[in-house]
């Protein structure tokens, strides 16, 4: 055989190398998946001692300020941005920090001004009239009271002067025309008695008798004319004078009324022109401000930030804040969040926030942890949402989260809102209370057990289980202290109690309905679906869906190469524990994430086959 060249030696003895070196990392590889997330070794026992048991909650969340400056858009209908001050920038209060489009104010301002214009011309007019009508009320008014005074003493003379004279006047004609008629008669008797002694001719006689005829018609006259001015021509012009009075009030009466409701219109024209002069300012005064509301003005210090950028919900923008975007009236638009006071705002689902409390005297205690600063920043719970947050409800409408506010006891420097964190709230710590880590733990139904050494046989023990946390869970009772329990595999659970003649009913659904009996049980604890502390070769399994708290269990139903698993979540929780979420096996699935990552796995719901593993 010839013997090899240096050259050609050299690749090989690479290639040995690079062999090697995958198989050391391969077995490095077996060696980490042989451990549960919580630093126990799969198939190792675990002695049973009294210990301090803090109980938490693990939620990521964002940054926040907990003083923000909202503005919104004040002008009415909708409006184009032409200008906006780049997002993250810092302004100052005073500062311009979005344009509006104006044109359209711009034209309804020149319409404005010229309603406005003719609303002061119609009420110099509607003046003018309404003087004119007071000095024609008052004409009117004085002529009327005049024709009424004349008429009431044209009655008073009649009566008290004209008639009385008139009517002495013919009664004096009447006595008169008598004596008249005397003395004719006495002339002709006179006559007569010359006539007879021839004195006198047959003429005057005729003449004397002409005479008395004359004045007894007179007398006749007189007497006719004192009849009827007493009987028919003094009623007559009383009659006809009290008429004249009595239509003279009327008619004053009359022009009375005409004179205020004449008067009435004016003013109510007064007013209306004066109403419509004054709602014509306000209308152009009210475009004036829409006008200058177009340039808005930053109403304090601070960073901007777009509502585009700063959270969903409700209301939310389809389309980011941005020159050109159409806003509408009371839209938010910037964000300056005061950067000196910062809050973690985590979401906290309803099996969870019955747990929290609100309490300035002695808050709920956490730690945040953001990301790029290595160390954590003490806090205290400051406000529970009361409504659940509906931003994911198109997603996972079974989901219900209300937002918590954690305020930082101290702000770092740098801090900008959307910062992702990692907060940590402690609802409790149990003193000396006997534990066994969550992979030693399995759920059967309504009971749980956990599994003894005896005689070189693990012996499945029935026990009660209390509160929870990441790594492990209460046992109430059934545990003595000294006793060593059984850190499962995979699927080891269910065949120990098989073996020990206890059956344990098939899945029947890869989720469970929530039940409040439920938060006395540890959520991470292994089920026949496979949601709960799986151990063994391939044990990243699937977040579980029953219970209130929040650890780091892993699903029995998962296998495959790697460990760790989604955390225990209530229902419709989606996001994993820290995992390193393995090749499904057979039974399961993969389990939620594929990487190590401070604040979780992968998000997403992790599913279980329904399997007996």
């Amino acid at each position: 055989m010839p013997v090899l060249s240096a050259k050609r030696r050299v690749p090989w003895l690479l290639a040995v190398f690079v062999a090697l070196g995958v198989v050391g990392v391969a077995w490095v590889i077996m060696v980490l998946s042989g451990r549960g997330s919580e630093g126990f070794a799969i198939g190792e026992s675990f002695t049973v001692q009294p210990m301090d048991l803090d109980i938490t909650i693990t939620k990521d969340g964002e940054l926040q300020a907990v003083k923000n400056v909202e503005i919104v858009s004040p002008v009415e209908g909708q409006n184009v941005i032409l200008d906006i001050a780049p997002e993250g920038t810092f302004v100052h209060k005073g500062d311009i920090v979005v344009k509006l489009d104006s044109s359209e104010i711009e034209r309804k301002i020149e319409t404005a001004q010229l309603d406005l214009q003719k609303a002061e011309s119609d009420l110099t007019a509607a003046r003018e009239g309404k003087e004119i009508q007071d000095s024609t009320n008052a004409a009117n008014l004085e002529a009327a009271n005049v024709e009424l005074i004349l008429a009431r003493l044209d009655l008073q003379q009649y009566v008290e002067g004209t008639y009385p004279s008139d009517r002495q006047n013919a009664k004096t004609n009447v006595e008169m025309a008598k004596i008249s008629v005397k003395d004719k008669e006495d002339n002709l008797a006179q006559t007569r008695s010359l006539f007879s002694k021839g004195f006198v001719t047959s003429v005057d006689v005729k003449k004397a008798e002409l005479e008395l005829l004359t004045a007894q018609n007179d007398l006749d006259k007189k007497a006719t004319d004192l009849a009827v001015l007493e009987k028919y021509t003094h009623e007559k012009e009383v009659t006809d004078r009290r008429n004249k009075v009595a239509q003279a009030e009327k008619k004053l009466v009359r022009v009375q009324r005409e004179n205020a409701s004449n008067l009435a219109q004016k003013m109510a024209d007064l007013g209306a022109k004066e109403q419509t002069l004054t709602l014509r300012k306000e209308q152009y005064q009210k475009m004036q401000d829409q006008l200058a509301a177009c340039t808005i003005k930053a109403p304090g210090d601070g960073m901007v930030v777009y509502s585009s950028s700063s959270g969903g919900g409700w209301g939310r923008r389809e389309t980011p804040i941005q020159p050109g975007a159409t806003v509408r009236q009371q839209e938010m638009l910037i964000r300056l969040p005061d950067t000196s006071a910062m809050k973690a705002v985590a979401r906290i689902s309803e099996a969870q926030v019955s747990r929290l409390r609100v309490d300035p005297n002695d808050p709920i205690r956490a730690t945040v942890r953001i990301v790029g600063h290595p160390n954590p920043i003490g806090a205290s719970l400051t406000n529970i949402s009361i409504m659940a947050d509906s931003s994911s409800r198109w997603f996972s409408p079974d989901t219900k989260e209300y937002p918590v506010d954690i305020t930082l006891d101290s702000t770092p420097a740098g801090l900008k809102p959307g910062l992702s964190v990692e907060t940590k709230l402690f609802i409790d710590r149990l003193r000396q209370v006997l534990a066994v880590p969550l992979g030693a733990v399995y759920a059967a139904g309504p009971d749980s057990y956990v599994f003894i050494r005896e005689g070189g046989e693990a012996k499945p023990l029935k026990v009660v289980m209390g509160q929870v946390n990441e790594t492990h869970a209460q046992v109430i009772s059934g545990l003595s202290r000294g006793q060593q329990v059984l850190i499962l595999q995979a699927g080891q659970g269910r065949e120990l109690l098989e073996k020990a003649g206890i059956k344990v009913a098939p899945p029947t659904s890869t989720t469970q309905p929530f039940d409040e009996k439920a938060l006395v049980r540890p959520p991470q604890l292994a089920g026949p679906n496979g949601a709960g502390p799986g151990n063994g070769n391939g044990n990243g399994g699937g977040s579980s869906t029953v219970g209130a708290t929040s650890g780091g269990g892993r699903s029995s139903g998962a296998g495959g190469p790697g460990s760790g698993g989604g955390e225990g979540r209530p229902p419709g929780e989606r996001r994993g524990g820290r995992s390193r979420g393995g090749q499904g096996g057979p039974g399961g699935e993969r389990g939620p994430g594929s990487g190590n990552s401070s604040s979780g796995g992968s998000s997403g719901s992790a599913t279980t086959a329904p399997s007996a593993s």
